[in-house]
Protein backbone atom coordinates (compact mmCIF):
# COMPACT_ATOMS: atom_id res chain seq x y z
CA UNK A 1 0.00 0.00 0.00
CA UNK A 2 1.42 3.38 -0.92
CA UNK A 3 -1.48 5.79 -0.35
CA UNK A 4 -3.71 4.19 2.31
CA UNK A 5 -1.88 5.00 5.52
CA UNK A 6 -4.31 3.59 8.08
CA UNK A 7 -7.72 1.95 8.33
CA UNK A 8 -9.80 1.90 11.47
CA UNK A 9 -13.12 0.80 12.87
CA UNK A 10 -14.90 3.11 15.31
CA UNK A 11 -18.32 3.32 17.00
CA UNK A 12 -20.80 6.03 16.10
CA UNK A 13 -22.88 6.48 19.26
CA UNK A 14 -23.54 10.22 19.77
CA UNK A 15 -23.03 9.82 23.53
CA UNK A 16 -19.31 9.33 22.80
CA UNK A 17 -19.02 12.94 21.63
CA UNK A 18 -18.25 15.12 24.69
CA UNK A 19 -20.73 17.83 23.66
CA UNK A 20 -23.46 15.16 23.75
CA UNK A 21 -22.30 12.73 26.43
CA UNK A 22 -21.08 15.19 29.05
CA UNK A 23 -20.29 13.40 32.32
CA UNK A 24 -21.50 10.08 30.88
CA UNK A 25 -18.20 9.90 28.99
CA UNK A 26 -16.69 8.63 32.24
CA UNK A 27 -18.65 5.41 31.78
CA UNK A 28 -16.92 4.80 28.44
CA UNK A 29 -13.46 5.96 29.44
CA UNK A 30 -11.69 3.07 27.66
CA UNK A 31 -13.47 3.90 24.41
CA UNK A 32 -12.85 7.63 24.80
CA UNK A 33 -9.14 7.08 25.44
CA UNK A 34 -8.79 4.78 22.42
CA UNK A 35 -10.58 7.28 20.18
CA UNK A 36 -8.34 10.09 21.44
CA UNK A 37 -5.24 8.00 20.68
CA UNK A 38 -6.54 7.20 17.20
CA UNK A 39 -7.35 10.86 16.62
CA UNK A 40 -3.79 11.86 17.50
CA UNK A 41 -2.40 9.24 15.15
CA UNK A 42 -4.59 10.38 12.26
CA UNK A 43 -3.71 14.01 12.91
CA UNK A 44 -0.03 13.09 12.76
CA UNK A 45 -0.56 11.24 9.46
CA UNK A 46 -2.35 14.34 8.14
CA UNK A 47 -4.08 12.59 5.23
CA UNK A 48 -5.32 14.62 2.30
CA UNK A 49 -8.55 12.62 2.21
CA UNK A 50 -10.64 10.64 4.68
CA UNK A 51 -12.81 7.86 3.25
CA UNK A 52 -15.72 6.78 5.44
CA UNK A 53 -18.18 3.91 5.07
CA UNK A 54 -21.08 4.21 7.50
CA UNK A 55 -24.39 2.41 8.03
CA UNK A 56 -27.67 4.07 7.01
CA UNK A 57 -29.82 5.30 9.89
CA UNK A 58 -31.99 7.87 8.14
CA UNK A 59 -32.35 6.91 4.48
CA UNK A 60 -31.20 4.65 1.68
CA UNK A 61 -31.26 6.35 -1.71
CA UNK A 62 -30.91 3.20 -3.82
CA UNK A 63 -31.62 -0.51 -3.41
CA UNK A 64 -29.32 -1.40 -6.31
CA UNK A 65 -26.03 0.19 -5.35
CA UNK A 66 -23.92 2.00 -2.80
CA UNK A 67 -24.55 5.72 -2.44
CA UNK A 68 -21.65 8.16 -2.39
CA UNK A 69 -21.85 11.83 -1.40
CA UNK A 70 -20.93 13.65 -4.60
CA UNK A 71 -21.91 17.26 -3.94
CA UNK A 72 -19.20 19.89 -3.54
CA UNK A 73 -19.18 19.51 0.23
CA UNK A 74 -20.71 17.61 3.12
CA UNK A 75 -21.85 19.46 6.21
CA UNK A 76 -23.96 18.74 9.26
CA UNK A 77 -24.07 18.75 13.05
CA UNK A 78 -25.30 16.77 16.02
CA UNK A 79 -27.95 19.40 16.76
CA UNK A 80 -30.64 16.69 17.00
CA UNK A 81 -28.72 15.45 20.05
CA UNK A 82 -28.43 18.93 21.57
CA UNK A 83 -24.89 19.56 20.31
CA UNK A 84 -25.00 22.00 17.41
CA UNK A 85 -21.33 22.87 18.09
CA UNK A 86 -20.31 19.32 17.15
CA UNK A 87 -20.26 19.73 13.40
CA UNK A 88 -18.65 18.66 10.15
CA UNK A 89 -17.97 20.71 7.04
CA UNK A 90 -15.66 19.19 4.44
CA UNK A 91 -15.12 19.41 0.70
CA UNK A 92 -15.53 16.16 -1.19
CA UNK A 93 -12.66 14.53 -3.06
CA UNK A 94 -13.88 14.37 -6.64
CA UNK A 95 -10.82 12.46 -7.90
CA UNK A 96 -11.24 9.56 -5.47
CA UNK A 97 -15.00 9.52 -6.11
CA UNK A 98 -14.44 9.21 -9.88
CA UNK A 99 -11.87 6.45 -9.39
CA UNK A 100 -14.25 4.52 -7.13
CA UNK A 101 -16.94 4.78 -9.81
CA UNK A 102 -14.45 3.56 -12.43
CA UNK A 103 -13.34 0.54 -10.41
CA UNK A 104 -16.92 -0.29 -9.40
CA UNK A 105 -17.93 -0.36 -13.05
CA UNK A 106 -15.04 -2.73 -13.78
CA UNK A 107 -16.29 -5.04 -11.02
CA UNK A 108 -19.89 -4.80 -12.25
CA UNK A 109 -21.60 -3.13 -9.35
CA UNK A 110 -23.28 0.21 -9.00
CA UNK A 111 -22.28 3.44 -7.29
CA UNK A 112 -25.12 5.95 -6.98
CA UNK A 113 -24.30 9.64 -6.67
CA UNK A 114 -26.01 11.48 -3.81
CA UNK A 115 -25.75 15.19 -4.61
CA UNK A 116 -27.24 16.38 -1.31
CA UNK A 117 -24.72 18.25 0.81
CA UNK A 118 -26.42 18.37 4.20
CA UNK A 119 -25.96 15.27 6.34
CA UNK A 120 -27.67 14.48 9.64
CA UNK A 121 -26.75 10.80 9.98
CA UNK A 122 -24.68 10.23 13.12
CA UNK A 123 -23.14 7.15 11.51
CA UNK A 124 -20.97 9.56 9.52
CA UNK A 125 -20.91 12.64 11.75
CA UNK A 126 -19.85 11.01 15.02
CA UNK A 127 -16.69 9.30 13.68
CA UNK A 128 -15.64 12.50 11.92
CA UNK A 129 -16.20 14.55 15.07
CA UNK A 130 -14.15 12.07 17.08
CA UNK A 131 -11.16 11.09 14.95
CA UNK A 132 -10.94 13.13 11.72
CA UNK A 133 -7.90 15.40 11.28
CA UNK A 134 -8.17 19.18 11.42
CA UNK A 135 -8.11 19.46 7.62
CA UNK A 136 -9.18 16.92 5.00
CA UNK A 137 -11.28 16.19 1.95
CA UNK A 138 -14.05 13.65 2.36
CA UNK A 139 -15.38 10.61 0.55
CA UNK A 140 -18.54 9.36 2.27
CA UNK A 141 -20.16 6.08 1.21
CA UNK A 142 -23.25 4.54 2.78
CA UNK A 143 -23.49 0.81 3.42
CA UNK A 144 -26.58 -0.90 2.03
CA UNK A 145 -28.97 -3.27 3.85
CA UNK A 146 -30.12 -4.44 0.41
CA UNK A 147 -26.70 -5.73 -0.67
CA UNK A 148 -24.85 -8.75 0.67
CA UNK A 149 -21.79 -8.76 2.89
CA UNK A 150 -19.86 -10.12 -0.09
CA UNK A 151 -20.97 -7.06 -2.06
CA UNK A 152 -19.58 -4.92 0.75
CA UNK A 153 -16.28 -6.79 0.52
CA UNK A 154 -16.26 -5.98 -3.21
CA UNK A 155 -16.79 -2.34 -2.29
CA UNK A 156 -13.74 -2.53 -0.03
CA UNK A 157 -11.58 -3.90 -2.84
CA UNK A 158 -12.88 -1.12 -5.09
CA UNK A 159 -12.08 1.59 -2.54
CA UNK A 160 -8.56 0.25 -2.04
CA UNK A 161 -7.88 0.02 -5.77
CA UNK A 162 -9.17 3.56 -6.30
CA UNK A 163 -6.99 4.95 -3.51
CA UNK A 164 -3.93 3.12 -4.75
CA UNK A 165 -4.43 4.32 -8.33
CA UNK A 166 -4.50 7.90 -7.09
CA UNK A 167 -1.58 9.86 -5.69
CA UNK A 168 -3.61 10.94 -2.67
CA UNK A 169 -2.75 10.19 0.95
CA UNK A 170 -5.81 8.63 2.62
CA UNK A 171 -7.14 7.24 5.87
CA UNK A 172 -10.16 4.92 5.93
CA UNK A 173 -12.77 4.97 8.71
CA UNK A 174 -15.32 2.19 9.07
CA UNK A 175 -18.26 3.23 11.25
CA UNK A 176 -20.31 0.71 13.21
CA UNK A 177 -21.71 -0.30 16.57
CA UNK A 178 -21.74 -3.91 17.71
CA UNK A 179 -24.70 -5.60 19.40
CA UNK A 180 -27.46 -3.25 20.57
CA UNK A 181 -28.84 -5.92 22.94
CA UNK A 182 -26.21 -6.48 25.59
CA UNK A 183 -28.20 -5.56 28.71
CA UNK A 184 -31.85 -5.53 29.84
CA UNK A 185 -31.97 -1.74 29.42
CA UNK A 186 -30.34 -1.79 25.97
CA UNK A 187 -32.02 0.37 23.30
CA UNK A 188 -33.13 -2.64 21.24
CA UNK A 189 -33.99 -4.93 24.14
CA UNK A 190 -31.92 -7.78 25.55
CA UNK A 191 -30.60 -10.92 23.91
CA UNK A 192 -28.09 -13.28 25.52
CA UNK A 193 -26.62 -13.74 22.03
CA UNK A 194 -25.53 -10.10 21.93
CA UNK A 195 -22.47 -10.86 24.06
CA UNK A 196 -21.77 -13.98 21.98
CA UNK A 197 -21.80 -11.91 18.80
CA UNK A 198 -19.53 -9.18 20.15
CA UNK A 199 -16.99 -11.61 21.55
CA UNK A 200 -16.85 -13.36 18.18
CA UNK A 201 -16.29 -10.09 16.27
CA UNK A 202 -13.52 -9.03 18.66
CA UNK A 203 -11.84 -12.42 18.11
CA UNK A 204 -12.16 -12.06 14.33
CA UNK A 205 -10.58 -8.62 14.43
CA UNK A 206 -7.74 -9.70 16.71
CA UNK A 207 -7.00 -12.68 14.46
CA UNK A 208 -6.93 -10.57 11.31
CA UNK A 209 -9.29 -12.99 9.56
CA UNK A 210 -11.73 -10.25 8.66
CA UNK A 211 -13.36 -12.24 5.86
CA UNK A 212 -14.73 -14.58 8.55
CA UNK A 213 -17.22 -11.81 9.36
CA UNK A 214 -18.97 -12.47 6.06
CA UNK A 215 -19.89 -15.98 7.20
CA UNK A 216 -21.59 -14.98 10.46
CA UNK A 217 -24.90 -16.78 10.98
CA UNK A 218 -27.72 -14.42 9.86
CA UNK A 219 -29.79 -15.54 12.86
CA UNK A 220 -27.01 -14.44 15.20
CA UNK A 221 -26.81 -11.09 13.41
CA UNK A 222 -30.54 -10.62 13.92
CA UNK A 223 -30.43 -11.62 17.58
CA UNK A 224 -27.49 -9.29 18.23
CA UNK A 225 -29.09 -6.26 16.59
CA UNK A 226 -25.81 -5.10 15.08
CA UNK A 227 -24.86 -2.57 12.41
CA UNK A 228 -21.14 -3.31 12.14
CA UNK A 229 -20.81 -6.23 9.72
CA UNK A 230 -21.32 -4.09 6.62
CA UNK A 231 -18.29 -1.95 7.39
CA UNK A 232 -16.18 -4.86 8.67
CA UNK A 233 -16.89 -6.61 5.36
CA UNK A 234 -15.68 -3.47 3.56
CA UNK A 235 -12.52 -3.60 5.67
CA UNK A 236 -12.10 -7.25 4.69
CA UNK A 237 -12.07 -6.15 1.06
CA UNK A 238 -9.63 -3.34 1.70
CA UNK A 239 -7.26 -5.81 3.36
CA UNK A 240 -7.69 -8.63 0.82
CA UNK A 241 -4.31 -9.90 -0.44
CA UNK A 242 -2.48 -7.21 1.57
CA UNK A 243 0.19 -7.39 4.27
CA UNK A 244 -1.49 -5.88 7.34
CA UNK A 245 -1.71 -5.97 11.12
CA UNK A 246 -4.84 -5.53 13.24
CA UNK A 247 -5.21 -4.31 16.80
CA UNK A 248 -8.31 -3.96 18.98
CA UNK A 249 -7.68 -0.86 21.06
CA UNK A 250 -10.76 -1.22 23.26
CA UNK A 251 -14.16 -2.84 23.62
CA UNK A 252 -16.94 -2.11 26.12
CA UNK A 253 -20.72 -1.84 26.29
CA UNK A 254 -21.94 -0.12 29.47
CA UNK A 255 -25.04 1.33 27.80
CA UNK A 256 -26.14 -1.98 26.28
CA UNK A 257 -24.45 -1.32 22.92
CA UNK A 258 -21.02 -2.73 22.07
CA UNK A 259 -18.34 -0.18 21.18
CA UNK A 260 -15.14 -1.46 19.56
CA UNK A 261 -12.23 0.73 18.51
CA UNK A 262 -9.73 -1.00 16.24
CA UNK A 263 -6.98 -0.10 13.81
CA UNK A 264 -5.34 -1.71 10.78
CA UNK A 265 -1.86 -0.80 9.60
CA UNK A 266 -0.38 -1.74 6.23
CA UNK A 267 3.10 -2.56 5.05
CA UNK A 268 4.29 0.25 2.80
CA UNK A 269 5.44 -0.59 -0.72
Amino acid sequence: MKNLNLACFVPHAPILVPEVGGSEIERVRSTAESLAMLSREIEKISPETVVVVSPPHLRVISREGFSIKAGKRVYGSLARFGASAAKVDAKTDTEIISLIEKHASARNFKIVRDLSEREDDWGLLVPLCLVAPSSYRLVSITASPYLSLRDHRELGITIRNAIEESSISCVFIGSGDMSHRLTPNAPSGYSPRGKEFDEMIVRIFKSGRLTDAIGVDPALREDAGEDCLWTISVLAGICADQDFDTAVLSYEGPFGVGYMVARISFKKE
